[in-house]
């Protein structure tokens, strides 16, 4: 009885031993399978507190204007004056539909500045812009689409942003634009004692509908003041602590499908054949002695210059100052370029400052 009694006794220990073991392992398991359960839902990133989600941006901008064509300073490839440098603004809207891209619509107003008067006389190269001293100015009004590419993806919802970021800009852009000139006081082509005054002195005329390369004399085709654009950029871009809103950078080329922005293309028509007064004084401003902003211009060295379809040609020494007929002008075969430079505020739609929960 006895050593029965000790038997059931080791059975039953053994028994509840193998229960507990049981139990452990049981719920060992169910802890394993929550884990993988909530890793099979976790949908984060390198950046945020879940998966992407698209939103919406509006903002405002102010830009700096620059040019390069046929009155920069030098012929060399995006020369130009930073003095020349005009001021602007626009407004746009985009839509972050990836984590590393957005679509942006833009509207700017740039304005943009060229004078020969920068030029510098005694180069080769310099003598012949100054002697011309041709000058305008352009207000130009263009709708742009670009597709931006940033260098840091962005995961999770519009109140994760990244504290900073860089980008890549590449669209299209159409725009208005009418090159003006400023007249001069009086007609030096007809008198350099100053008896005869010019027709609208000091203003800023409209110079495409004067013609001023013979457009109005069937000699060339008119330009159109709307046209299309290849616009570049690169921007960085900071987010504002606390806040909704993103301040930034950008640096932009415009690569223009026009050559005309100066309203300065082909060849010289003679001045006889103008029948209005104000497109001959217009089409050359050589023999004036000031630039457009009134500094004196010197004109004891310029000389005569006759390589006609090849260089440019004035009458400097007979005190009429024009080009040839037929001359140079400018040169038709680059387009020109505007270098547009933006200091961007933009405003998240729909962002909160709520943290999302990390699994869900």
């Amino acid at each position: 009885m006895k050593l029965k009694s000790l038997l059931i006794i080791l059975l039953s220990v053994a028994m509840l031993g193998l229960a507990d073991s049981a139990e452990a392992q049981r719920n060992k398991y169910k802890a394993r399978r929550k884990t993988n359960k909530k890793v099979s839902h976790y949908k984060g990133g390198v950046r945020g507190y879940g998966r992407f989600e698209p939103y919406t941006f509006v903002g405002a901008n102010i830009n700096a204007g620059n040019y390069f064509g046929d009155l920069a300073p030098v012929n060399k490839a995006a020369s130009t004056d930073v003095s020349f440098t005009r001021p602007g603004f626009g407004l746009y809207g985009g839509y972050k539909f990836h984590h590393s891209m957005a679509v942006t619509a833009e509207i700017n107003w740039v304005r943009v500045f060229g004078d020969d008067f920068a030029s510098d006389p005694g180069s080769e190269d310099g003598f012949a812009r100054y002697a011309r001293n041709l000058s305008f100015r352009n207000d130009i009004k263009e709708f742009r689409l670009a597709l931006q590419i940033f260098l840091f993806p962005n995961y999770g919802g519009p109140s994760q942003r990244l504290p900073f970021n860089a980008y890549l800009s590449l669209g299209a852009a159409v725009f208005h634009h009418e090159p003006k000139g400023k007249v001069p006081d009086v007609d030096y082509q007809s008198a350099q004692d100053g008896s005869v005054a010019a027709p609208q002195a000091g203003e800023w005329v409209k110079l495409r509908p004067l013609g001023t390369e013979g457009q109005n004399l069937g000699i060339v085709e008119p330009y159109k003041n709307i046209g299309i654009s290849i616009p570049v950029a690169i921007g960085a871009q900071m987010r504002i602590p606390n806040t909704q809103l993103t301040a930034g950078m950008e640096f932009g080329i415009r690569y223009m499908f026009t050559d005309y922005i100066d309203d300065v293309s082909t060849n010289y028509v003679g001045l006889n054949q103008f029948d209005d007064d104000l497109a001959r004084i217009m089409s050359d401003r050589g023999a004036v002695p000031f630039s457009s902003k009134g500094k004196a211009r010197d004109l004891t060295n310029l000389r005569i210059i006759d390589n006609h379809g090849e260089g440019h040609s004035y009458f400097i020494e007979g005190n009429v100052g024009t080009g040839i007929d037929g001359s140079k002008r400018g040169n038709p075969d680059n387009n020109d370029m505007i270098f547009v430079t933006q200091i961007k505020v933009s405003y998240v739609l729909g962002g909160t400052t709520r943290r999302r929960a990390k699994y869900r």
